[in-house]
């Protein structure tokens, strides 16, 4: 997710993403939406990693507040990026 997209910033659509979660997953506790037809997940996740160009720790305290699960800052090393991304793959429960 990068940070300073033009329309919304990242932490703003993060916080989108989060709230959307939050209703989901709450429709499935309160059994008005059924986990089997969505793949067995009684709990969604979706994995939001903040990328950015500002080192400034405030900005990485911001990302993880607002709902981000990692950050990388750029300019980055493919690695470095491969690394945060496995991070996600690494579990097959909770995650979409």
């Amino acid at each position: 997710m990068d940070i300073q997209m033009p329309e919304m910033d990242g932490f703003e659509a993060t916080r989108k993403v989060r709230d959307k979660e939050r209703n989901f997953n709450n429709s499935i506790q309160n059994g008005d939406a059924l986990v089997g037809a969505y793949e067995n997940l009684p709990n969604w996740h979706v994995p939001v990693l903040a990328m950015t160009a500002d080192v400034i720790q405030a900005t990485h305290e911001e990302c993880l507040k607002c709902g981000m699960d990692g950050y990388v800052s750029k300019p980055f090393e493919a690695e470095q990026l491969y690394r945060e991304v496995s991070r996600f793959l690494q579990t097959t429960s909770n995650v979409i």
